[in-house]
């Protein structure tokens, strides 16, 4: 797929949506630079390889560096008490939902 096809498909499925969450994030990917360019061939569209390093008893991923960034925010989020019960996060989205509707 060339550059232009891939830009052409994405608008095409970006006009498409309706998903205001999904369009929040490929904004934030796009304004923030919040994303991993394939160092090895940047025109293919591919997810990164994911890294495993054998043990005798077992395989052990080894995580990407984007990765560990996003665990060590979430490590510290939890850390600081930024976190909230699953059914505190139920409630909430119930509420939300509810707004929506109206």
């Amino acid at each position: 797929m060339t550059t232009s096809e891939l830009k052409r498909y994405l608008l095409e499925k970006i006009i498409e949506t309706t998903d205001i969450d999904l369009l929040l994030r490929i904004k934030s990917l796009l304004e923030e630079n919040n994303y991993e360019v394939a160092e090895e061939n940047s025109s293919i569209v591919n997810e990164p390889a994911i890294e495993y390093k054998s043990s005798k008893t077992r395989n052990i991923r080894i995580f990407s560096e984007a990765e560990q960034k996003k665990i060590n925010i979430a490590l510290e989020q939890y850390e600081n008490g930024q976190w909230i019960s699953n059914e505190e996060a139920q409630i909430e989205l119930e509420k939300w939902f509810k707004e929506q509707e109206k």
